[in-house]
């Protein structure tokens, strides 16, 4: 009889460790979502995969979830990258989604009601886009040329090759092309607005004749 009560206490004492471990585990989680760092993300589903609660972030991007210290959060967009997120000992989250950048991205982010089109439009053209470099922290055109493309001889707003001598003409500059377009200044561009550069040289270069014998600048723009 003895033993028998001894073990029901025991089982009793378990069970109520138990729960007040689980008691002790249990937190509530708040946080916010973003895009491009400073833009609020509407609808984001928010899911703790070991409580099973599912919540999405309102017109601020915040929201609130019931979890455990253990859960790991998931947070899913159509348009953005996934990211998983552990809750250890955090009680506030500040969750950023990178644009996907794919075909489909602008149409999903809008559709389901994520961000609205004018603002998603202007961060594309204002903020580096996944995949592409932030050429942002150059000041103009030159500066960006003489730190992206070693090759190139930059001084104050003429670019040339390195080459000795001249294969066009007698001139060492180099040949500028904006978004597929000949041009012959680049003081218009501004950093914030490329998307991409690149220097072709040789063989390359060939398809604009001899124009491009000193190389050529590609510029694609946002």
């Amino acid at each position: 009889m003895k033993t028998r009560i001894i073990c029901l206490s025991t089982i009793v004492l378990i069970q109520i460790q138990s729960l007040s471990l689980n008691a002790q585990e249990k937190k509530v989680v708040t946080g916010t979502v973003t895009t491009f760092k400073v833009i609020p993300l509407n609808k984001v589903q928010i899911t703790a995969s070991k409580s099973g609660e599912v919540v999405y972030s309102d017109s601020l991007g915040t929201f609130s979830i019931n979890c455990t210290e253990k859960d790991v959060i998931k947070i899913v967009a159509s348009g953005f990258d996934s990211k998983k997120v552990r809750v250890k000992k955090i009680d506030n989250l500040k969750i950023d989604l990178i644009y996907s950048n794919t075909n489909t991205s602008f149409k999903a982010a809008i559709k389901n009601g994520y961000i609205r089109e004018e603002l998603l439009e202007e961060a594309i053209v204002k903020y580096p886009l996944k995949g592409q470099k932030d050429y942002s922290r150059y000041l103009t055109i030159y500066n960006l040329i003489s730190g992206e493309i070693p090759t190139v001889k930059v001084s104050g707003t003429s670019v040339e090759t390195m080459k000795s001598s001249s294969s066009a003409g007698g001139s060492l500059a180099v040949l500028y092309v904006v978004d597929g377009t000949i041009v012959d200044d680049l003081s218009y561009v501004v950093p914030l607005n490329v998307k991409s550069i690149r220097y072709l040289d040789g063989p390359a270069a060939s398809r604009y004749g001899t124009r491009g014998g000193n190389g050529v600048l590609e510029i694609e723009l946002k």
